[in-house]
C-alpha cells in the first residue's frame, strides 16, 4: 500500500509546472489542465487502493487461479538460496522458491510449457542490459520454467525444448 503512490511522481510534475509556467515555457491552460489530469489520477489510484483486499479476494475465487501457502519445501528452497546469494531480498527468495518448487513438481506431474511472468528485475535470470545471471537461469532451467519480462508473454521469445 505505501509502495504504489502516486504522490512522488504528481508533485514531481507539479513542481515542474510551478517553476514552467511562470518562466513562459508552460501555458497557464495548459498547467490546470495538467493539475486536473494529476489530480483524477491521484483519485483513481487511491480509490483502486481502497479497493484491493476486495480485488484480491475476487481473484481468490477465480476457479483457474490457486492461491497456495509456501510449504516446508518452498520455506526450505527460500533459505537455500538466500544462503547461495541468488536472490537479494526475503521476500524474492519467497516468490523465487514458490516458483522453482512449484515449477518442478508440475513438471515430475506431466506438466510442459511452464512459465512465469515476472516484471521484477531482480527476479529474472537476466540483467538489465540482455546478459544472463547464471545462477538464476540455472534454477530456472533446473525447474523446467521460461521466464517472461512481463505479462505480454512475448519478451523473451521462448525456446522450446
Amino acid at each position: 500500500m505505501t509502495k504504489c503512490q502516486a504522490r512522488h511522481e504528481a508533485n514531481a510534475l507539479r513542481r515542474f509546472l510551478s517553476f514552467s509556467e511562470p518562466a513562459g515555457g508552460v501555458t497557464k491552460a495548459d498547467a490546470d489542465v495538467t493539475r486536473t489530469v494529476l489530480q483524477k489520477y491521484e483519485n483513481r489510484i487511491r480509490r483502486d487502493l481502497d479497493a484491493l483486499d476486495d480485488t484480491f479476494r475476487s481473484l481468490a475465487e477465480l476457479p483457474y487461479l490457486k492461491i497456495f501457502s509456501l510449504d516446508d519445501e518452498m520455506l526450505n528452497r527460500a533459505t537455500a538460496l538466500a544462503l547461495a546469494g541468488v536472490a537479494a531480498k526475503p521476500f524474492d527468495h519467497a516468490i523465487l522458491a514458490g516458483v522453482l518448487v512449484g515449477s518442478s513438481r508440475l513438471w515430475a506431474a506431466g506438466e510442459r510449457g511452464i512459465f512465469f511472468c515476472e516484471a521484477d528485475a531482480d527476479l529474472q535470470p537476466w540483467d538489465k542490459i540482455g546478459n544472463e545471471r547464471p545462477l538464476l537461469a540455472t534454477a530456472y532451467n533446473e525447474a523446467h520454467v521460461w521466464v517472461y519480462g512481463d505479462f505480454t508473454l512475448a519478451q523473451p521469445p521462448r525456446e522450446f525444448e
